[in-house]
């Protein structure tokens, strides 16, 4: 027996003092008790080893005689059935450490103690946690350290995660040095970092830290094991997440590195204990957990009834109660262990079951029972009802299958039996309803259903879209399946049953439904559809090109052209209407690219389809591609001259390009088809602003308030009051230009009476009271507009260097530079704030 030196180092402050005391004897008193023959009797290790004192010694090494760690280790000894010889006590012990102290050390036996040390460090309120991670690092780094008076290393000395040797500090024991080791201070120091709140943070606003950390929680609902891994992950980033990018960044590394392939992914250990848990449950049987949950997942919350199911289930984590409710834990677990895995799992674990074996005769049918299950499922990817229809099938035959002949075996019958003549054969009613949801379904328009799928068909995946309904509804139907956020065709026999062939027929059959509904072909007129969301963006910073207004594209999304080619077939007419409502759709979601890709299609079909010409030109204008939209636009009234939106579409072209008074006359142009559209007058407008014409421009923007009052007065929606805040705040910068400043700001504050959020206003506003010479008042207008948390880095941008020239203004010089460095770190290619940076004198 080997007992702990005398410690006879001369400590140099008393709170060390008093630490290497303790422990010294600590350490001395738990060896002493261990080695007596009554301890070996308690936790019998008489009985499991041969040489009981050699395997306390093993325990020792690795405990130094830290008490919880040391009776923790003796009890896993004395509850496990080992019987350890001598000779093996050491590869015994470091096992048992291994897998049931270090390995996952958060939800093992010594969970609550290793916890406690960890969370002293890290939420230590006496020292600097980061401080105190760096003395420890430089402790486990170089294995020993020279004792010093630093406040650092006493408090590590009290939380005991090191001890006093000689004149050295060191771990106190090997567990503590494998746990936290080099990797976790590195871990945890990035995350003291990430979560540190910063000194300009506004008072009253969730910090960065914060917002990081609720966003974490809101997918881990404080489940340790997960929100540890994505604090790791967030970790070794490395990088600074502005707080707008936070959601954005946290679900992205969520879906990529735990959900999507979870079983290779970092929380993937963790993952599979809870699958595994539940398929190879002693207590419950696991169908019966399976079902639970499913109705837990589907129903969102089902009533407690202290159940076994129910308490696995708790047990596990994989739900947890909330009132008298049971709910999924989390958004992680209810991504992983979704419809689909449930489905799968309970498929195997049915077919697997010895009893359904002989049930479905296949323990006389197949030498080897598992591997014709497997190719069954292969076929059915778990889908319940076409299993159960195969093994029937299986279990009527008078087939024997020898090994090896499974595979081809399983493939003719699903072919003979269920995919040839399938409204015949044994699974028809299942895929005859499937085949109904899809041709009359209620949820969506079955001829978009129908397109979605045949594209799928035809490129092997399409990227997942949580805003598209026939993508929703697919995937409810378990025609396709979601798998690394892209969706693929679902199983083999759905494959083969719904083909390419039959997505084409009965595409036709839904068109030609369509044309015995049909009987006059009607032009709509155009609707006032302009929004704010697609109007002005920032008109005070010069050189930048803007897009003016995408116009009327839900008048455009309904029937098109009012003329019709002769000997041009009714059938291909209602193709091209399908096609212009596909670019239309993917033209508002701002896919452009793709947009013009079926615009293209459709004008292949019909040159003379002037709307698609149109909405092509507007397509364009989201790829900046400002000479071919104004080739297309134009295209569009020359087929039609009276096609007032190509007018309007030909003079945002040409403001683009700057041909500034051929886009007059082409707003003109539609001015004179639709004079009461207040949209072609504010973009007559801003053309006007560009040529210095504020007399001329100043009537214009007038007839458009004029206009849009009128809309206000018959409708007064909350869109036709943001309209009016972008007709007013035109109206101001008309005034700024007449350097008629008064006036302008009375416009910005009509502005915001109709919409009190409206950046350009609030900006606008800003501007001028720096022209009327008041900046106090404009440098407190751009910090109020500083605070408010909706801003795009853009905006905030804008509003750093407007409140940079009011502090240079007002002699505050320091605080105007800092202003346009805060603005060129947001926008690093901000020309105007180097330049009013350089301009204020130092």
């Amino acid at each position: 027996m080997v007992l702990p030196q005398q410690n006879n180092l001369k400590v140099s402050n008393q709170v060390e003092h008093s630490a290497f005391a303790a422990n010294s004897v600590e350490q001395e008193s738990a060896r002493v008790r261990l080695f007596s023959r009554s301890t070996i009797k308690l936790f019998k290790l008489d009985e499991k080893a041969s040489n009981p004192e050699v395997l306390l010694g093993e325990v020792l090494a690795w405990t130094d005689g830290q008490p919880i760690l040391t009776q923790k280790l003796c009890r896993l000894l004395a509850e496990s059935e080992l019987e350890i010889p001598t000779g093996t006590e050491a590869a015994i012990v470091q096992d048992l450490v291994q897998n049931n102290l270090i390995n996952n050390w958060e939800t093992q036996v010594a969970a609550d103690h290793l916890q406690g040390i960890a969370n002293s460090i890290i939420h230590n309120q006496q020292y600097h946690p980061l401080l105190l991670l760096q003395t420890y690092q430089q402790i486990w780094q170089e294995n020993e350290v020279s004792i010093n008076s630093s406040a650092e290393q006493a408090e590590l000395l009290r939380l005991k995660l090191v001890v006093p040797k000689t004149d050295k500090l060191t771990v106190a024991n090997r567990i503590y040095k494998a746990i936290f080791n080099n990797h976790w201070i590195e871990q945890e120091s990035v995350k003291l970092k990430l979560f540190r709140p910063k000194n300009n943070e506004s008072d009253g606003q969730p910090s960065n830290a914060e917002v990081l950390r609720a966003e974490v929680l809101a997918w881990t609902n404080e489940q340790p094991i997960l929100t540890q891994k994505i604090y790791q992950l967030l970790a070794d980033l490395r990088l600074e997440i502005a707080v707008n990018e936070v959601a954005k960044t946290v679900k992205e590394l969520v879906e990529t590195r735990l959900i999507h392939n979870w079983e290779t992914q970092v929380a993937a250990e963790h993952l599979q204990g809870i699958r595994d848990t539940i398929i190879q449950n002693q207590q419950c049987d696991p169908l019966l957990m399976l079902e639970l949950y499913q109705r837990i997942w589907q129903e969102g919350a089902v009533p407690t009834n202290g159940s076994c199911e129910q308490a696995q289930l708790l047990h596990l984590g994989l739900i947890v109660q909330q009132q008298d409710e049971l709910k999924v834990a989390n958004r992680i677990y209810q991504a992983v262990f979704n419809r689909h895995w449930i489905e799968q799992e309970s498929v195997r674990l049915r077919l697997f079951n010895p009893n359904n074996i002989k049930l479905y005769k296949l323990d006389t049918k197949a030498a080897c029972p598992e591997n014709v299950i497997s190719e069954i499922l292969s076929w059915t990817d778990g889908q319940p009802i076409l299993t159960q229809k195969l093994c029937q099938l299986l279990a009527e035959s008078e087939i024997l299958i020898p090994a090896g002949a499974e595979a081809v075996t399983v493939q003719q019958l699903v072919e003979n039996k269920l995919i040839h003549n399938w409204e015949t054969q044994i699974a028809a009613e299942h895929l005859q309803g499937i085949h109904e949801i899809l041709i009359r379904n209620p949820n969506c328009d079955s001829l978009l259903l129908l397109e979605l799928y045949q594209q799928i068909w035809q490129q092997g995946e399409v990227a997942n879209d949580d805003r598209s309904r026939e993508q929703t509804e697919l995937l409810r139907i378990g025609l396709v399946i979601l798998e690394k956020d892209k969706l693929k065709l679902g199983n083999r026999i759905y494959q083969a049953v719904f083909s390419r062939n039959w997505v084409r027929v009965e595409l036709e059959k839904i068109i030609r439904a369509s044309l015995a509904q049909t009987t006059i072909y009607n032009s709509v007129p155009p609707t006032h559809t302009w929004t704010v969301n697609n109007t002005v963006t920032t008109p005070e910073t010069k050189g930048t090109k803007r897009f003016l207004v995408l116009l009327a594209i839900a008048a455009l999304m309904v029937c098109g052209s009012s003329v019709m080619v002769l000997g041009f077939s009714v059938f291909r007419w209602l193709q091209v209407e399908t096609i212009f409502k596909q670019g239309n759709a993917l033209l508002q979601q701002g896919k452009h690219q793709e947009a013009i890709d079926k615009y293209n299609k459709l004008l292949k079909l019909d040159s003379n389809y002037y709307q698609s010409w149109t909405n092509r030109g507007y397509a364009l204008a989201g790829l900046k591609d400002y000479n071919q939209m104004l080739e297309s636009c134009t295209t569009a009234t020359i087929i039609n001259p009276e096609a007032v939106y190509a007018w309007n579409c030909r003079g945002e072209a040409l403001y683009n390009l700057k041909q500034h008074n051929e886009a007059i006359a082409a707003f003109d142009k539609a001015i004179t088809y639709n004079p009461k559209d207040p949209v072609f007058w504010i973009n007559k407008t801003e053309a006007l602003l560009a040529i210095k014409q504020p007399d001329t421009a100043l009537t214009t923007i007038n007839q458009a308030i004029d206009l849009l009052k009128q809309v206000w007065q018959t409708e007064r929606k909350d869109a036709n009051a943001k309209e009016l805040a972008i007709g007013f705040t035109y109206q101001a910068r008309v005034l700024l230009q007449k350097q008629e400043y008064e006036n302008a700001l009375q416009a910005y504050e009509q502005a915001l009476k109709y919409n009190p959020n409206y950046f350009i206003a609030l900006r606008g506003k800003g501007i001028a009271l720096q022209n009327l010479k008041r900046d106090d008042q404009a440098i407190a207008q751009f910090y109020s507009l500083l605070e408010r948390p909706q801003l795009t880095k853009n905006e905030k941008a804008e509003a750093w260097y407007y409140l940079g020239l009011s502090l240079c203004k007002f002699g505050q010089s320091p605080r105007a530079i800092a202003a346009f460095d805060a603005a060129l770190k947001l926008k690093p290619d901000y020309p105007a704030a180097e330049q009013g940076k350089k301009a204020c004198p130092n």
